[in-house]
């Protein structure tokens, strides 16, 4: 009688201690991806806690409940996470459900009790085997997950004595709450196709049809308004021409330009009934168009240009002053250069390589470019880019292979800024691969973790056999199917050498 007064008692800390309950490494779909019974020494005898890790369309659930004991009522935590982005579901509903054969039992809750954890419970009636349903329905979409095999037991003692002993974990504990709120991600390893990699240097240029020279269109005295390496749009005003003796200079260009203009409008308007007429012929008429039109724009362009101060020069397109030619103050004479002007919009990056790689070259067609101070990769996707030179030869100062690439710039390159190279020839059809950020180094070794439950993960050394900027491939430490934390490990590496820990800050 004794015994039986207790096990309320025992049953009640079992639940306030299944917050410390080992995990289960994840799968897909509905499937079961993992569970664990843990027995706990100072409860020997107490309902064990089982936890399950499941992925399935885009979420993530990470659920903990007690064993499950005819006429109990078991409390479930179910975590769920939106992988997308991992953060945590903030509303939905959430159904808990056990079948078996044509009966059930179910229970709903209709928000989560705290952002991402739903807390339904259950009290089954009869004992036996079951199948357990986990139904998310949310305005972000609706998933179900399905674990087999939920065994519901006659009393509290059966799922002590049913576990087997466990060995002991070196996994890390890093709860849902800690990595909902930063930067965190995780991914299966599987097998893609990977490619060599030629790994080297690069130089971002302008494209040589991108630089263009303004001249004077007068004489006089220089007044810059453009400073070198200023960014400009078209039409900005870079100079002004001015001086004694410009007056009439300038009043001699305009009435030049207005004469041209009436001369070649009356020769358009003359012509135009004639061509309709079929008198002259088409192409004596465009060329008359194509001399008006002209005509007609040098001239209002000359009205807008010529000011009291002097001859304005302005952008004949948006870029940035690569090259200041004349000092300011500087007489200048018609036609001579004044600056240069560079479009930033299409760029070329020049990388070159060792001539034991010659071989490789006419395989090249795609690379990875990563800025030093950045870090950030570039492909030639983000830029639109291609390949455009290729060929294996070398000149006689240089010894090295170039091999260009033009496309447009993104925002985050500049002329004459340095890149770490990543150019791609052959292919591996069935590489292991993960992408770098999931790569940690600590004194010349490389480790990942991997996710071994919903809030355990498990440092692991790897061998890195090849990486192109933005992906490694691995050649020992990992197997394809497992989950791997892609943003986030540094936080976790924190976690780890914060001493030994409670592997739950919260109750569940």
């Amino acid at each position: 009688m004794k015994t039986l007064k207790y096990i309320p008692i025992i049953l009640f800390f079992a639940l306030l201690i299944s917050c410390n309950a080992s995990n289960s490494t994840g799968g897909h779909s509905h499937d079961m991806v993992g569970e664990q019974e843990e027995q706990h020494d100072d409860h020997a005898h107490g309902a064990g806690t089982i936890s399950h890790t499941l992925f399935s369309n885009n979420y993530e659930l990470f659920v903990e409940f007690p064993a499950l004991v005819a006429g109990e009522t078991s409390a479930f935590a179910a975590h769920f996470t939106k992988l997308d982005n991992y953060k945590p579901v903030k509303e939905g509903t959430v159904t808990v459900s056990i079948i078996k054969g044509t009966k059930g039992l179910r229970n709903s809750v209709e928000s989560p009790a705290s952002p991402g954890i739903f807390r339904p419970v259950l009290q089954p009636k009869e004992t036996g085997t079951y199948k357990m349903l986990l139904e998310l329905s949310s305005p972000s979409g609706n998933v179900i997950f399905e674990i087999p095999d939920i065994q519901v037991y006659a009393n509290a003692d059966e799922p002590a004595h049913a576990v087997e002993p466990e060995e002991k974990s070196e996994a890390v504990s890093f709860l849902k709450e800690q990595a909902w709120k930063t930067q965190f991600a995780t991914e299966v390893v599987n097998r893609q196709p990977f490619y060599s990699v030629i790994r080297t240097s690069g130089k971002v240029k302008s494209q040589p049809q991108a630089e263009t020279t303004v001249n004077a269109q007068a004489e006089g005295t220089a007044n810059l308004m453009a400073a070198l390496g200023e960014n400009i749009s078209k039409g900005d005003l870079l100079a002004v021409i001015s001086g004694a003796g410009i007056e009439n200079n300038l009043s001699r260009k305009l009435k030049e330009s207005q004469i041209a203009f009436d001369k070649s409008k009356s020769d358009y308007l003359r012509t135009k009934p004639l061509a309709d007429d079929q008198v002259v012929s088409q192409k004596d008429f465009l060329e008359v168009k194509a001399r008006y039109q002209q005509d007609s724009l040098h001239y209002y362009q000359m009205t807008k240009l010529i000011t009291q101060d002097g001859l304005k020069i302005t952008a004949p397109h948006s870029g940035f002053v690569s090259n200041v030619k004349v000092n300011n103050g500087n007489f200048v004479k018609n036609g001579t250069p004044i600056l240069s002007i560079t479009s930033s919009s299409q760029i070329l990056i020049e990388t070159y390589v060792n001539q034991s790689d010659y071989k490789k070259v006419p395989e090249i067609f795609d690379a990875h470019f990563s800025i030093p101070e950045k870090g950030k990769p570039v492909t030639l996707k983000d830029i639109q880019g291609k390949v455009i030179g290729k060929n294996p030869f070398v000149k006689k100062n240089n010894t090295r292979i170039p091999v260009i690439f033009s496309g447009k710039n993104n925002g985050d390159l500049m002329p004459g800024m340095f890149l770490e190279a990543y150019l791609k020839t052959g292919s591996k059809d069935n590489a292991l691969v993960v992408p770098l950020s999931a790569i940690l180094e600590e004194q010349g070794q490389y480790y990942v973790f991997v996710q071994t439950g919903g809030e355990s993960f498990v440092k692991r050394e790897i061998t890195i056999a090849n990486n192109d900027g933005i992906r490694a491939e691995i050649k020992e430490g990992l197997k394809s199917g497992e989950r791997v934390v892609t943003q986030g490990a540094y936080q976790i590496k924190l976690a780890s050498m914060a001493g030994e820990l409670p592997l739950h800050g919260h109750t569940h």
